[in-house]
């Protein structure tokens, strides 16, 4: 978002200087972008949104090609503000980078968990520990692969390798 913050500035865009990331792009998107019966769209700002749907469909296709997902979901508020606009951009030119047979087994949507997706994430983690085990709590000290025996430090796991590697 500050990358193409700045780029706007450079080509011109109508931003006060001490801008941040979030209305720079929000002006970004009304310039781009008018109202029925505005100004015309801005020329810079379409081309400067289409270079950065193009960049995002590509890294995307490089992740599609690496790992095959099922479905890449794009979140966060920069994510949730730009989106609507570049979304059916991005998926061109991630199908157009990606291999054919990859591409073709992955989605790329719109996260639906809204600006809180991290935190919603992070929240279901212990949750799911928590259903992993049964529904039952760990006992006092336990470790978290159930031996019981309680945690050690990284200092004594390599102290007890190295007697073990040395006798």
């Amino acid at each position: 978002a500050e990358a193409l913050r700045e780029r706007w500035r450079e080509a011109g865009g109508p931003l006060p200087e001490d801008a941040d990331d979030e209305t720079a792009l929000a002006a970004l998107l009304a310039a781009a972008y008018p109202p029925p019966g505005g100004p015309a769209p801005d020329q810079v700002a379409l081309a400067l949104l289409d270079e950065t749907a193009e960049c995002l469909g590509a890294a995307l296709a490089d992740l599609v090609n690496l790992f095959l997902p099922e479905r890449i979901l794009l979140g966060g508020w920069a994510g949730l503000l730009l989106g609507p606009h570049l979304l059916p951009d991005i998926r061109r030119y991630a199908n157009e980078y990606a291999l054919r047979h990859a591409a073709a087994r992955t989605t790329i949507e719109m996260g639906r968990l809204g600006p809180d997706a991290v935190t919603v994430g992070a929240a279901t983690l212990p949750l799911a520990d928590f259903l992993t085990r049964g529904g039952s709590r760990p006992a006092p000290g336990a470790r978290p692969d159930g031996t019981g025996a309680p945690p050690r430090t990284a200092t004594e796991t390599v102290r007890n390798r190295s007697r073990t590697t040395a006798s």
